[in-house]
């Protein structure tokens, strides 16, 4: 049966900021004269603003918060013209819309950009919700941005999926009790995920579609 829902993860699996926010980051790290951390970053993948200051404090304690606001700066001033489209998005998000699936977005951004930069993408028009961090309590790897997304569905976890491609977003959804697929993109999987019944590695998009619309 297919699902009635695919709620999607935004940043590194819909939009191909992933990589922009590691070029911010690294160039914010050159102007505060600070080695570039490749954990330090993973961390920070797939988290929330506000988790990102916390993060960052327990690492440069005396230079964190200007250091967050400066890499923000940097990487929203290189999504000012353009946003780019992961490869085949629009495509798959079309064939899953043909085939009666709601698409609903749960993303550590917060709503408002959410919706801006989707719209940029000219892929906002696919969603019938989209949801941000700033709307939950406790933002991934907490479930809570899921729960509040089937909520608004009015849907049961059995009858939705979720798509991620980050390690956190992907705890997020096993949390919450979704049938969670990974489509990784800048990190590798963790390995206990595979331990999980409710966890399926597609390592393509097209795998991924497969998988969801085979019921």
């Amino acid at each position: 049966m297919l699902p009635k829902a695919v709620i999607c993860d935004m940043d590194g699996l819909l939009l191909d900021t992933e990589h922009l926010s590691e070029l911010s980051f690294m160039e914010c790290c050159n102007e505060f004269g600070q080695p570039f951390n490749a954990s330090l970053f993973g961390e920070l993948t797939g988290q929330s603003g506000s988790a990102h200051l916390r993060i960052l404090t327990a690492f440069m304690p005396d230079i964190a918060q200007h250091f967050d606001s400066r890499w923000k700066q940097i990487y929203h001033e290189m999504l000012a013209d353009k946003v780019p489209v992961k490869a085949g998005i629009p495509e798959f998000l079309a064939k899953l819309q043909a085939s009666d699936i709601m698409l609903a977005v749960a993303t550590s951004s917060r709503t408002d950009k959410a919706k801006h930069y989707l719209k940029m993408a000219g892929i906002a028009d696919f969603f019938c919700q989209i949801s941000g961090s700033d709307l939950v309590a406790h933002a991934k790897p907490a479930p809570d941005i899921y729960l509040l997304t089937l909520a608004e569905l009015q849907l049961a976890a059995s009858s939705s999926m979720i798509l991620e491609d980050s390690n956190n977003g992907v705890t997020a959804g096993l949390a919450s009790g979704i049938r969670t697929i990974q489509v990784p993109d800048r990190q590798l999987p963790f390995q206990h995920f595979a331990d999980n019944p409710l966890y399926f590695l597609a390592e393509t998009l097209t795998i991924a579609e497969d998988f969801i619309l085979s019921g």
